[in-house]
């Protein structure tokens, strides 16, 4: 009765007047969710503040800086969805303040990161690209500019990211990545071979970031690419000073300076030559070992073979024997390029082939020594189909086979009579040797790693320098290669995939040839020749006719597929 009255006098019922009262009672005003709300974030129990933020807006509804707060613990929680959609819903509510887009721009930028690190940057973009447009953040550049440029889109990468650097000077990371972005463009531009904007890219790049080695190393290569060999070699020095440990501009350098004096070689005088060859000694004397100097001591000798200064070239040899650590390589290069001197003059003299052999077989000598245990490949099927003629064997009197040239074959296919000539043929007319034209076939399986076919035929006794060839890599990391390839009749292309027998073109009359025949050896990786053994074939020689695995000897006819 007395609580029927109560309930009359109030209006309501007296147990929602006490639900009430409890109700206030429990509930915090904002200085104590702002208070509880700083001890969260200072100890990162973002899942806490989250719920907290939650009940403050059931409870202040119109408070701001609570769905603020929110986002806030949304994005430290990677909920990047949540975190966007809670924050245009704020924008919605809050249209024209600050706060609002400030939120929304950072849960934005936040799960454009996380796109760009999924590798949607398509996604990326049109997060960061919407961030952009509602408050201009640092973020926003950074986001938009890196998606751009993943996407290929350097010009507008580049003018995004010049803008936010313009407005934000001191970010540590626009700069950075506009350097990344500009390295990037210039390298389309360097593989499309247009080099002006490709070196003007790569000087921006490297004005923003002068930390990054490869900048500097693509400016170089870019510069090379142009002809400009000044340039080149001066910027290859200026990273090789600032950065000592990156070993590739110090190869660069050599490889350069050799670039430049094939550029010369045939209009410049024999006095420019040699003083060319002067430098790039000093710059070899420099070296401790021959790898850093190798393309040095290329052009030294070939500046020498070019002035068939064969005294000065021998010195030179010397002056870095004493200097190289290990001079192995250095020897079998300087008996290589002693003999090639000689040659192209004529006949090589009997003591200059002595000494080069010797050179040459001294080097592989001590190459064995130091590397006991060194591969023997077997069962190998042969690379021409018709009877041939071992023209060179393994370590044979030919300067092409021995050094680290040591394990290699000349073949030339013969007629029923050992004839290496078509009938009425003259010799040293390419064409009128059996072996011209003659299918050539791999040896092994593996990817075609390197292919030159663009190199004329000799005739005439002429003797040239590169060959055309195939180069193939095999699974078990040793390179089989095959040389003197008539011009343009290779048939494999870089890249691909080969099977033993697999035709690899025509033999020919290309580079160091003066009769049509096939070289083929096996290298490993230090390309140092490695023995080798075919299957079992049926050889001819003036002791008879027998089966063997043997390796093949000079003046042998092998009957292919016998």
């Amino acid at each position: 009765m007395i609580t029927s009255k109560l309930n009359s006098r109030l209006g309501f019922p007296i147990a929602l007047l006490t639900l009430f009262l409890v109700s206030v009672a429990g509930a915090r005003d904002l200085n104590e969710y702002s208070n509880k709300a700083n001890s969260l974030i200072q100890s990162r129990q973002w899942g806490e503040l989250e719920k907290l933020m939650r009940q403050g807006i059931r409870d202040f509804p119109d408070k701001e800086w609570m769905h603020s707060t929110l986002n806030y613990a949304l994005r430290e929680q990677k909920k990047h969805k949540e975190a966007v959609e809670q924050g245009r819903e704020m924008r919605r509510n809050w249209p024209d303040t600050e706060k609002s887009a400030n939120t929304l721009s950072r849960a934005l930028t936040s799960a454009a990161s996380a796109a760009y690190y999924d590798g949607n940057f398509a996604g990326c973009l049109e997060l960061a690209e919407e961030a952009r447009q509602l408050d201009q953040s640092e973020s926003s550049y950074v986001w938009s500019g890196n998606a751009l440029r993943k996407l290929e889109r350097f010009q507008e990468s580049a003018r995004v990211q010049e803008e936010g650097l313009t407005k934000y000077p001191t970010n540590p990371w626009l700069k950075p990545n506009l350097a990344a972005t500009y390295a990037a463009w210039g390298k389309e531009a360097e593989d499309a071979q247009d080099y002006d904007p490709a070196i003007e890219r790569y000087i921006r790049a490297h004005e923003l970031d002068p930390d990054q080695s490869y900048v500097l190393f693509r400016l170089g290569r870019a510069y090379r690419a142009a002809g400009k060999f000044e340039e080149a070699i001066k910027t290859f020095k200026k990273g090789r000073d600032t950065f000592p440990d990156a070993q590739e501009f110090t190869r660069a350098i050599g490889y350069t300076q050799l670039l430049r004096f094939r550029s010369v070689k045939e209009t410049a005088s024999k006095k420019e030559l040699e003083n060319l060859a002067e430098l790039a000694l000093q710059d070899a004397l420099k070296e401790k070992d021959f790898q850093s100097a190798e393309y040095l001591v290329t052009l030294i000798g070939e500046a020498y073979t070019q002035t068939r200064n064969a005294d000065d070239l021998r010195k030179a040899m010397k002056s870095m024997e004493r200097v190289f650590s290990d001079p192995v390589p250095l020897w079998d290069s300087y008996g290589r390029q002693l003999y090639i001197l000689h040659r192209r003059q004529g006949p090589v003299p009997a003591a200059a082939k002595e000494e080069s052999l010797s050179y040459r077989r001294k080097a592989m000598s001590e190459y064995e020594r130091k590397h006991p245990g060194r591969p023997l490949i077997t069962n190998l099927p042969l690379p021409l189909k018709n009877r041939f003629v071992v023209w060179a064997e393994f370590d044979g009197d030919y300067m092409t086979h021995t050094g680290f040239a040591k394990y290699c074959y000349d073949f030339a296919r013969v007629d029923a009579s050992g004839q290496p000539l078509r009938p009425g043929g003259k010799r040293l007319q390419a064409a009128d040797y059996w072996m011209f034209g003659e299918p050539v076939y791999s040896m092994t399986e593996g990817k075609v790693v390197s292919v030159v076919t663009d190199q004329p035929d000799n005739n005439g006794g002429e003797y040239g320098s590169q060959g055309n060839s195939v180069t193939v890599e095999t699974e078990d990391g040793y390179y089989a290669f095959y040389t003197h390839f008539k011009k343009d009749s290779i048939s494999v292309k870089e890249g691909q995939n080969v099977r033993a027998g697999t035709k690899l073109g025509l033999a020919g009359n290309s580079g160091m040839s003066t009769e049509p025949h096939l070289h083929v050896c096996l290298y490993d990786s230090e390309w140092v020749s490695l023995p080798f053994r075919f299957t079992p074939i049926r050889i001819k020689s003036p002791e008879g006719s027998k089966l063997t695995s043997d390796p093949l000897r000079q003046g042998w006819i092998v009957e292919a597929g016998g």
